[in-house]
């Protein structure tokens, strides 16, 4: 049962990952809280979404914020913690579980990217708010999504992106919301190589993940972040 994560995060104090389905749906809080007690995490200290598939970004900056947002459901579809000993959470069925933070990771922000958050520019607006808060040397990782193999669209949707990320083979559309997002993180001023973005998809992968476009359920996978 293992986790997907992202070690420079870890090695700059920022407990995080990707669970698989072996964890069981995350929307049941039952399964979030057994699965933080097995890391040895509170998980009473961990901030969660109504998420909206938009590109708003709730920030955290002091414990004032942290106690008001356990009380209140944020609806948003990203957080940006500038706080320690606090943790957020998002959850996925095919959306991209994107991870971006500052060389020390005084801000790390966790996006719940779905393909209209992307085409919204969501990526890019995070990038922006860490930046605006003077973080230098920006990284990112994306977990795992659907990738193009099997994100398949429409012409309207595909009319939302970047030309490059569009493919399009034996009649059909594709998006490749990886390469749209390395798109607008590049052009935020992130390197190539620190923008990590290991192939997992979502929809290819049963035994591992759920995906709403290939089981048209509800179930979900869980992503997190928490600052020690």
């Amino acid at each position: 049962m293992n986790i997907y994560s992202d070690e420079r995060l870890v090695s700059l104090g920022v407990i995080n990952g990707t669970t698989t389905r072996d964890f069981g749906n995350m929307r049941d809080f039952k399964n979030q809280n057994a699965f933080f007690e097995r890391l040895g995490l509170p998980h009473d200290n961990f901030l969660k979404l109504k998420q909206t598939h938009g590109a708003d970004i709730i920030e955290i900056n002091t414990a004032a914020d942290i106690e008001y947002y356990k009380k209140n459901l944020a609806q948003a579809d990203g957080w940006l913690l500038n706080t320690s000993s606090c943790g957020a959470v998002i959850l996925t069925a095919d959306c991209v579980p994107l991870y971006i933070w500052d060389d020390g990771a005084a801000s790390v922000a966790l996006i719940h990217a779905g393909w209209r958050g992307v085409a919204a520019g969501i990526p890019a607006k995070a990038a922006q708010m860490i930046k605006k808060r003077g973080g230098k040397k920006l990284s990112a990782y994306a977990g795992p999504h659907i990738q193009s193999c099997c994100f398949e669209v429409k012409e309207d949707v595909a009319g939302q992106f970047d030309p490059s990320a569009v493919e399009r083979r034996d009649g059909k559309i594709f998006v490749d919301l990886r390469k749209e997002i390395r798109r607008q993180l590049r052009e935020e001023g992130l390197a190539q190589h620190d923008i990590h973005a290991p192939c997992a998809c979502t929809r290819h992968n049963k035994e591992l993940f759920f995906s709403y476009r290939r089981d048209h359920t509800k179930d979900c996978i869980l992503s997190f972040i928490y600052k020690l």
